[in-house]
């Protein structure tokens, strides 16, 4: 597979087209000039329009990809029930409920590495906004991505890494991996992996023992119990 990751909006959103062979797939393609202009380029035919969940921001570029070429469109319910096929490529979904009830995130293969288009499930340096407020559901969808093979690249929904690592460095001043990992994160296209999220995210990092002092903290403070996993996670979402 091959991708191209354009940013649009005031937001910092990021657009993906992915391809195999001549067959494209857009996926929250906001982007909508640059995404066709490349299309052009290289001979591709728009096979897909995706979207890792419904919010407006994401959604934007829909209808005019979709009046430009004769591609097929699937909500993130119908994305799950599919085969999406690109040339001799799949590319996977997982549902990650929580930022929405119909956020999913999408897998496939580039250049042998196993890869991540994460929407606003997980970004690079934080996760989303539990839009839901269903946060059990939303750690069991963490606690599902969590498991993929640590070398996953993972591509998000938004360039939002300045912010992101600010949080970071308030939160733990000392973290000895957050100047390596923002220099990767100047490269483009913008993406980080698992094994460098659980070393800096600290939304993820819920049972990091370097974040204890944090958490028995934000649970005096908040009268929360830091006990279970989720609890640890939860109590972290408290500052998100």
């Amino acid at each position: 597979m091959e991708l191209l990751q354009f940013p649009y909006g005031s937001d910092g959103n990021l657009a993906y087209l992915l391809w195999d062979g001549v067959e494209a797939a857009a996926i929250d393609g906001g982007a909508v000039e640059d995404i066709l202009d490349s299309i052009k380029e290289r001979g591709l035919t728009l096979k897909y329009v995706l979207n890792t969940h419904d919010h407006y921001d994401h959604i934007p570029g829909n209808a005019r990809l979709l009046k430009e070429s004769d591609a097929v469109f699937y909500t993130p319910a119908e994305a799950c029930s599919a085969e999406i096929k690109l040339g001799s490529e799949i590319i996977g979904t997982i549902k990650t409920p929580g930022h929405t009830k119909d956020s999913i995130v999408f897998t496939f293969y580039m250049n042998g590495r196993p890869c991540l288009l994460s929407g606003d499930t997980i970004f690079n340096g934080t996760v989303g906004n539990c839009y839901t407020k269903d946060y059990k559901l939303y750690f069991s969808s963490i606690e599902k991505l969590l498991k993929l093979a640590s070398d996953t690249c993972i591509f998000a929904g938004h360039d939002i890494v300045d912010y992101t690592t600010g949080v970071v460095n308030e939160l733990e001043p000392g973290n000895a991996f957050l100047s390596a990992y923002k220099n990767k994160c100047l490269e483009r296209p913008l993406f980080t992996t698992l094994e460098q999220e659980l070393k800096v995210n600290p939304f993820i990092r819920y049972n990091d023992p370097l974040l204890d002092e944090l958490r028995k903290k934000l649970s005096k403070e908040k009268n929360m119990p830091i006990d279970t996993p989720y609890e640890k996670w939860r109590i972290l979402m408290t500052i998100h």
